[in-house]
């Protein structure tokens, strides 16, 4: 159970400014929101809500439900972003077991931490306009945010108003669209889509009308936001494309306040930026047409059970090493982590074809006295729901991350695979989590018309490696976290000094950000950003124009 209060309540981080006009004008659809603990602390600070035995046994049960995490404006994913950790200030639980009452237990405070000080539930374009005229007359922060699933805080800030997307809920299936203005363009399938639509609703969607929409792996992470404007992988990218990819028209609303389209046939330069130039940067996007695809079965591989000891782990991923470079070409993609694997293709060979071309893990496996699971799905969605969902289910738990994305000149000779397994190895050593992301659009042919880091187009593998934090971990931990991991990615980033990562998911001190999430797309990207935001209304951290790491606004980043 969440607990709001209506504008009507002065916040005690903004006193001076006047809500009540802002949320006049959006119709009442103004409101503060308590984190999502609240009701588990006697004691608050500045946070609106009471304590409540009922509701925090809710809050306990259901903290890392990230599909409930979704409804509540007030939650994030990535929990540090709940938390100003330069101020010692939070209201979490501890997420490896919320009942622990060390967390909430006197003297600790609830504290409103990053969270913003208002959300607006935005419903229409003009709330957009509104929020974008009230920021500029009262100097108020905004961030946009949708299910909260970032790893940089580019959602949170203290004080902001949030534009909460997350209940713009379209979704519809057009089986010959024409973008606006492109008359002469031949008639494409696509799903129209508001930001609100998780992954979980577009497998759903595509299944029930016979078609194919690829996406990510976490249910509760939405179809479009985010993760379309960064870039968005997923087990289909390799013959798919990425999300960016597929995006063929926005619907948004500028910091001018004007509300455009934006396609291959009109404002074109807001379409490229909008295709890989990052989230929260140049508008509000209010719905996203992307490319469906036919509803096709598809082959699956699974490996399950690899012991997490070094030895087994140096073996396992110099299978995938020594691999990868053939099967993104047969047309195989998926993720892998420590232990385990799970790649799908979805081009039209045989059982007998996916076998030999995955006969290098089946041998690796017969050595361990494990079985590679080798299965036909009638869709990718079935696939999905029957084995992705249930294992990325859970969210709500605090985490750092870096990224780097692995061009194919790496896997090309015997040597290049050797210092590549290696620099893996080290970069991934005594962190939590690996994942080996077979995710990059390398099979797929580009249209030319994006603005990510052209690195994604010749690399063969993704790879992240996080932290967990405690829930109770200070700055200085924190700090001391994200400085381990990115200098642990020094080891991929020596060997690969022409390549990049992805915006979403990348090292929050991430060196010369703007090579490494556009490349050369970058100055172009800030033209760009003068443009459709010459007042510069919309900032978050190491986006396009971002003001820099000592304006206000980030003064919680650890």
């Amino acid at each position: 159970m969440a607990l709001m209060l209506d504008a009507n309540v002065t916040s005690n981080l903004v006193p001076s400014v006047n809500w009540d006009t802002l949320n006049s004008s959006v119709s009442g659809r103004l409101f503060q929101y308590a984190p999502f603990a609240r009701a588990c602390f006697e004691d608050a600070e500045g946070v609106v809500g009471t304590y409540d035995v009922n509701a925090c046994a809710f809050a306990q049960a259901h903290y890392s439900d990230g599909q409930y995490r979704d409804t509540i404006p007030s939650s994030y994913q990535g929990l540090q972003w709940e938390t100003c950790p330069s101020k010692g200030e939070s209201c979490l639980l501890d997420w490896t077991n919320p009942l622990n009452e060390a967390a909430f237990d006197a003297p600790k405070t609830c504290h409103q931490g990053s969270i913003p000080t208002y959300f607006l539930d935005v419903q229409t374009a003009t709330d957009v306009q509104n929020a974008f005229k009230f920021s500029v007359e009262t100097g108020v922060n905004l961030v946009v945010k949708n299910t909260g699933h970032e790893f940089q805080g580019r959602s949170a800030r203290p004080g902001s108003l949030a534009l909460w997307t997350k209940n713009l809920q379209k979704i519809e299936y057009e089986p010959a669209w024409i973008p606006t203005g492109c008359e002469d363009t031949a008639p494409r399938t696509v799903v129209r889509l508001g930001p609100g639509i998780t992954f979980s609703d577009l497998y759903a969607f595509g299944e029930a009308n016979n078609i194919t929409l690829p996406g990510g792996s976490t249910p509760s992470v939405s179809a479009t936001g985010g993760y379309v404007l960064g870039g968005g992988h997923g087990s289909l990218s390799n013959t798919a494309g990425l999300g960016t990819d597929r995006a063929l028209e926005f619907t948004i609303v500028v910091p001018t306040g004007d509300v455009l389209t934006a396609n291959a046939c009109q404002n074109t330069d807001l379409y490229f930026a909008l295709r890989g130039g990052g989230g929260g940067t140049f508008g509000v996007v209010m719905e996203t047409v992307t490319l469906a695809l036919p509803r096709t079965p598809i082959h699956v591989i699974t490996l399950d059970g690899l012991s997490s000891d070094t030895d087994t782990t140096k073996a396992f991923w110099k299978v995938l090493v020594d691999n990868s470079l053939e099967w993104a070409n047969a047309g195989w993609g998926g993720v892998a982590g420590a232990t385990s694997l799970q790649y799908v293709n979805p081009l039209p060979i045989t059982e007998e074809e996916a076998r030999t071309s995955m006969q290098p893990l089946t041998e690796f496996a017969a050595q361990l006295n494990l079985t590679v699971g080798q299965e036909q799905y009638d869709s990718f969605a079935l696939f999905y729901q029957q084995v992705l969902e249930p294992l990325y289910a859970i969210s709500g738990f605090p985490l750092s991350t870096v990224s780097r994305l692995l061009p194919a000149k790496n896997f090309e000779t015997s040597t290049s695979r050797e210092e590549l397994l290696e620099a893996l190895l080290n970069a991934s050593a005594n962190h939590s989590l690996t994942y080996v992301f077979a995710t990059t659009p390398y099979a797929y042919k580009a249209d030319n018309l994006t603005s990510l880091t052209p690195a994604w187009r010749d690399s063969l593998l993704l790879i992240e490696v996080l932290d967990t934090l405690e829930y109770n971990a200070t700055a200085s931990e924190q700090k001391t976290v994200i400085e381990g991991l990115s200098k642990s990615m020094d080891y991929l980033r020596n060997i690969t000094p022409d390549s990049g990562t992805y915006f979403s998911e990348s090292d929050l001190y991430e060196p010369e950000f703007e090579n490494s999430f556009w490349g050369a797309n970058y100055e172009r990207l800030a033209e760009i950003k003068v443009k459709y935001d010459p007042l510069h209304i919309l900032d978050c951290w190491h986006c396009v124009g971002w003001k820099g790491r000592s304006d206000e606004a980030y003064s919680c980043y650890p």
